[in-house]
């Protein structure tokens, strides 16, 4: 008896990385067979390289810039047709990395949109603003990634359609301290984006977001079926943008 070969899918999956070696395996275990893996690593000074090389990816190395032209560059290492791009932090469910070789043999459109859920605090959350459909699976070449800090990948023409029934998971944060790290950089850098661009809030609206923010999280998106992790993650998200823009109105020596 001949020995079976893993089917070959026109699939590329690109990773950028730094630092992941406790989330990355996750995400590369999720992956269907066949695939070509190209993971770009920003100068990690943990395993994270070594773990991708272990998987059969392909790993370079680039220092990091900002978001959109890191992963600029991860797609142009890309030789297949389709390509999948995804964050190290993210696993695939098995309904979807099930899915992905049908849809890459059978495709009626040019880009896909996932259904995307967030894990907070272990629960993986239903409620509450905790779902996204971010464009991550789209023909080679087709687009690019632009925004400095939350990029968007911007398809230059075609058919984008939704890809229903399969899930990708997103365990954005390890912690609550990890949590409150990015949440301090990611503020201060949109107060100091704002702050060059001249934008000026109106001081109202800033003082009530918060708490209508909570409302609707908690209360109209249905966040307290999502248990204590889900009343956790509405109050602390609802705080996002006051603390941004109260960083924005340091800045300009506003009380």
């Amino acid at each position: 008896m001949l020995p079976q070969t893993t089917p070959h899918l026109d699939l590329s999956v690109v990773i950028i990385a730094y630092n992941e070696e406790t989330q990355l395996p996750r995400c590369l275990q999720s992956l269907p067979p066949g695939i070509e893996i190209i993971v770009l690593d920003s100068l990690s000074q943990d395993q994270t390289a070594a773990i991708a090389t272990s998987f059969g990816a392909q790993v370079y190395q680039r220092p990091f810039t900002n978001f959109a032209e890191q992963k600029n560059a991860a797609l142009a290492y890309g030789t297949r047709k389709w390509v999948l791009a995804i964050d190290a932090d993210e696993q695939l469910s098995p309904e979807l990395a099930t899915l992905l070789p049908t849809i890459i043999r059978q495709s009626e459109g040019t880009a896909y949109r996932l259904d995307r859920r967030l894990v907070f605090m272990g629960r993986r959350m239903a409620f509450g603003k905790t779902r996204d459909r971010p464009l991550r699976l789209f023909l080679r070449g087709a687009g690019q990634y632009k925004g400095s800090i939350h990029e968007e990948y911007v398809p230059k023409e075609g058919k984008i359609l939704y890809l229903k029934g399969a899930v990708l998971w997103h365990y954005s944060y390890r912690d609550l301290t990890d949590y409150f790290v990015r949440f301090n950089r990611y503020t201060s850098a949109i107060a100091e984006q704002h702050a060059a661009k001249g934008k000026k809030p109106s001081f109202a609206s800033h003082i009530l977001r918060p708490w209508l923010e909570f409302f609707s999280r908690y209360v109209l998106r249905l966040g307290f079926l999502d248990g204590y992790p889900g009343y956790t993650y509405a109050l602390i998200s609802s705080t996002y943008a006051f603390v941004k823009y109260a960083k924005l109105f340091e800045k300009r020596g506003l009380k």
